[in-house]
Parts: structure tokens; C-alpha cells; sequence
């Protein structure tokens, strides 16, 4: 991918410097690689050239496949197109930058206005709407959680300082005792909360700033010391989008993932915080964004609304053949978003929900571990036993955080099965984040029910959502396997009224 390695330095270790316990703002930007970085951002990003090009798809009706040059000619370009419902029942529709922010205006209110009052029940509607305007559904179980305790407009009034950018703050306020959990949901409730301009961290935002950290470190080369601040995490994408600078170029060091060990929920908060931080600081230094809005806080959404375009496929940082071109590289990488752990879904859910009847520790490795020591699982290989963990997790269906109640119903499947398993009774919607891929590769399994192995495959691969035929084949059988076991797909693989319901017109045209 040599159209990526303009100014190419030796590369380096991408090395994680220890940070002080008590990091705050002023700490944090006085750092040698954090000025160096905004400074390279206030003169590059002016002139770098994009190519954005996105696949049709709900959010972007059309498609997209426009050249832009400068961040603030991408934000024109802006596209999301989606819809929430307010407190009236009257559907909010919005799809360019200046609709979403006025969209995004009303959540605002409606969230801040319900924590006021600490009106519990209006508190969830409007998170449910964001989520809703967002596209995902992640926290939704969290957020009926902390409802049905009666402390939903506590914890976020809680968090509000730490998540403040003009907070005194140190980043180790947003740990274990306060950040209970955070996704992409939740970093889009935290931010529209927030007055200061706390951005919205999900996938793309994160996947952007990787890549341009990447061009930095890559450019500036020696003038660098090996230990640096800015490791930004970012997640996978459901298609075959590159959202990982590793994908982009071997000679780039791979983002932290989020939902894996290296990303923990209190690490996401954190590094929200810390994107504010060099946001502000970089439109301190430029006047980018003002023609809408003096506001700072304004101008740090837009710059956030514009990494979210530059963030879908990081191949836009290349000219415009540079998808094509990268194409074999990202199915020999294995980087497509839609292909699990292979496991046998109904199985797990078994031995899950009894290990957690006889008190087991609700962690994934404690989980592995009793299986590869349970008399009816001990010869699972250790490699098998960590796969079989792969719907447990807060990016599937957060099976640790349920009670034994709620796992029985699970474990129980079918329609009630499903429903408890993601917290809500409403139709599914597709979603741009790599979240309940058990459930997509069931809708998926449904959509190629009618074909030949062979075919099935071959149709995967094609569209991107699998890159070779083993993880194709992968995809399938736990889709299958998920579809059977909540009533969506018969015995035969072939789908239900439930299913048809359930998923609607979602990949109708696969």
C-alpha cells in the first residue's frame, strides 16, 4: 500500500508511555508527543485530500464516492440518516450535518430537562432515543438496569464532572467505582449530557484519529522518542470497511481494540476525556468550524461529525484507487467485522447458565477455566473454551452482567428468549458498530437460507462480510445455531414468521 507511505521515517514501537496516577488536562497536553501531534494536525488537516466513499446502506441511503480536501470540506459532506422518536411519539428524521445537530438539540434537552427533575422514566426514554438517533442498542439492558434500581439520572449526574473537558478532573475518576459500563451508546448519552464539548468516542471517531496518529508518528519518525501517549482505540466495522491503521499498512501499529482486554470500559471513558482535550486544544491554535458557531463546544462536534466521515473506511486517507487495490490485503488480514468466534450458541448458554447457578464468577476467563475443567467439557481445548465465551461479552449480549433469572430465560430461547437477551421488544435495526454479531450473522443465515453451500459462501465473501470460506462457513453455522435457538430460523435453517417480524426488511436485497 505504498500510496500510504509518503514521508516514511523507520517506524516505531508503538509503546505505551506510563502516565502519572493523577493525570489531568494540563498534564496531559504538555506532553512532548501530544503538542507535537496537535501541532501537526493544525497544519495538515487543512490540506489533506480524502476520498470518501461509502456503501449504500440505511444510514446512507445513496451511497457516497466524493473527494474532499480539508476537514471542514468532509464535515459538507456529512451523512447519517436516521430517525428517533420524542416524547410525543412524533418521529425526528435527520441525514445531513445541519439536521443532525438540530436532532441532536432536542435529545440534548429532553436528556438534561429529565435529569433535572430526576424524572427516572423520562431519563430512559431519552437515552433510548439516542440510542435510537445512534443506531445501537448495546446498553440497553444497562440502562433498564439502573432504571429499574431507580438511579439512572444519579449515575450520569455522577459522571457529568469527569466527563466535563473543563474539569479539574483527574482521569483516574473515570475507574471501576464510577464507569460501570461504556459503548457506543453510551459515549453518544455522555457526550450530549456534557456542555464542554465532550465528543462522541465510537468505532469511526476512534478509527480516524488512529490513522492520523499513525501518519504523525510515521512522518515525524526520528524527531520522536519511542514512548508515546496516543495509543486511540477503535473497534471493528460489521462489512469490510478498515477501521484499523493496521490494515491500512504493515508498517503501522495496530489500534487497541475495544471489548478486548486491552480496552476497558473505565480506558474508553477516558480516552472520550482525552479526545476532547486535543480537539479543543487543536481549534484553539484554528479558527475551523466558526462560520456555523463561535461556540467551542459546537465546534468540537463538528470536528468530531467530520472524523466520524474520515473514520467508516480508513482507505479514504489514500487516493481513489486505494480501495480496490487494498481489497486482497483486507481479506488476507481476516479484518472482516461479521464473522464470531465459532461456538456452539445454544450449548454455551447451557453450561453458562448452569456454572452461574452454582455461583460461578460472571468473567469470561473464569468461565474458560471451568470448562476445560467441567467433567462434561474437559477435554475442550483451551483455544475451544475461550471461543465458547464469545456471546458473553458486553459487545454480544453482556451475559455477565445478567442474574440467573434472566439466564434462564435466555437459555430458554425463543421469542421471550430473545427479547430478554437484548433488553427490548422492538424491531431489530441494522447498526454500523460491530455489536450483537450473533444475531446479525442470524439475520444473515436467514437471508442465504435458500442456497447451495457453495453459494452461501461465495455470497458472503462477495458482499464482505466474510473473507475466506472457513470463516464464511463459521458465520453461518453460529447464525444458524443462534436463529434456531430463539425461533428465528426453523429446523431447516429456513426463516420464521418470528424472523420476518423481528428483522423486516433488514439486507432484503443480499
Amino acid at each position: 500500500m505504498a500510496a500510504f507511505q509518503t514521508k516514511r521515517a523507520p517506524t516505531l514501537p508503538m509503546t505505551t508511555m506510563p502516565q502519572p496516577f493523577h493525570t489531568k488536562r494540563d498534564d496531559f497536553l504538555k506532553q512532548d508527543d501530544v503538542r507535537g501531534f496537535i501541532d501537526w494536525l493544525a497544519a495538515e488537516l487543512p490540506v489533506k485530500r480524502f476520498q470518501l466513499k461509502m456503501a449504500r446502506s440505511r444510514f446512507v441511503p445513496g451511497g457516497l464516492d466524493v473527494q474532499a480536501t480539508g476537514l471542514e470540506a468532509v464535515l459538507g459532506h456529512y451523512v447519517w440518516n436516521t430517525r428517533w422518536t420524542d416524547a410525543r411519539g412524533k418521529a425526528v428524521v435527520s441525514g445531513n450535518w445541519r439536521e443532525t445537530t438540530a436532532s441532536l438539540g432536542l435529545l440534548r434537552g429532553w436528556l438534561k430537562d429529565a435529569i433535572a427533575r430526576q424524572d427516572e422514566d423520562q431519563v430512559l426514554a431519552a437515552c433510548l432515543a439516542i440510542l435510537e438517533w445512534g443506531g445501537v442498542r448495546g446498553a440497553i439492558v444497562f440502562l433498564k438496569r439502573l432504571h429499574a434500581q431507580g438511579r439512572l439520572a444519579a449515575y450520569f449526574t455522577r459522571l457529568a464532572p469527569f466527563m466535563s473537558l473543563d474539569s479539574d478532573a483527574p482521569l483516574d475518576a473515570l475507574d471501576t467505582d464510577s464507569v460501570e459500563r461504556f459503548d457506543a451508546g453510551l459515549t453518544k448519552i455522555h457526550a450530549l449530557f456534557d456542555d464542554s464539548g465532550s465528543p462522541i468516542y465510537d468505532s469511526r471517531v476512534g478509527a480516524a484519529m488512529a490513522m492520523l496518529y499513525a501518519q504523525y508518528r510515521s512522518q515525524a519518525g526520528a524527531k520522536l522518542a519511542k514512548k508515546h501517549w496516543l495509543a486511540f482505540p477503535s473497534g471493528a466495522a460489521r462489512g469490510k470497511q478498515i477501521r484499523n491503521p493496521k490494515g491500512i499498512d504493515s508498517g503501522f501499529a495496530g489500534a487497541p481494540q475495544f471489548f478486548g482486554k486491552a480496552v476497558s470500559c473505565q480506558d474508553w471513558a477516558q480516552w472520550q476525556v482525552k479526545l476532547g482535550w486535543l480537539l479543543r486544544a487543536v481549534l484553539e491554535k484554528c479558527d475551523w468550524f466558526k462560520a456555523d458557531s463561535a461556540d467551542m463546544a459546537a465546534r468540537c462536534h463538528a470536528f468530531e461529525a467530520s472524523l466520524f466521515m474520515l473514520g467508516y473506511d480508513l482507505r479514504c486517507f489514500g487516493p481513489a484507487d486505494t480501495v480496490a487495490a487494498t481489497m486482497p490485503a483486507v481479506a488476507k488480514s481476516g479484518t472482516f467485522g461479521a464473522v464470531p468466534s465459532g461456538h456452539p450458541f445454544s450449548t454455551v448458554l447451557t453450561y453458562y447458565t448452569a456454572y452461574r447457578r452454582q455461583g460461578g464468577q460472571p468473567s469470561s476467563s473464569a468461565f474458560s477455566k471451568w470448562l476445560t475443567n467441567n467433567y462434561k467439557t474437559k477435554t475442550l481445548k483451551e483455544s475451544s473454551a475461550n471461543s465458547y465465551c464469545f456471546p458473553l461479552a458486553k459487545g454480544e449480549f453482556g451475559l455477565h452482567e445478567r442474574s440467573v433469572a434472566d439466564l434462564e430465560c435466555i437459555s430458554a430461547g425463543g421469542e421471550a428468549g430473545l427479547y430478554m437477551a437484548v433488553g427490548s421488544k422492538d424491531a431489530y435495526k441494522e447498526s454500523d458498530e460491530r455489536e450483537h454479531i450473533c444475531l446479525f450473522d442470524a439475520l444473515l443465515a436467514g437471508r442465504v437460507a435458500h442456497l447451495t453451500d457453495n453459494a452461501r459462501e461465495a455470497l458472503l465473501m462477495e458482499r464482505g462480510y466474510a473473507g475466506t470460506e472457513n470463516s464464511a462457513d463459521t458465520l453461518y453455522r453460529v447464525g444458524l445455531n443462534v436463529g434456531r435457538h430463539f425461533g428465528l430460523l426453523d429446523k431447516n435453517g429456513a426463516p420464521t414468521a418470528f424472523y420476518n417480524d423481528y428483522f423486516g426488511n433488514c439486507l432484503n436485497d443480499l
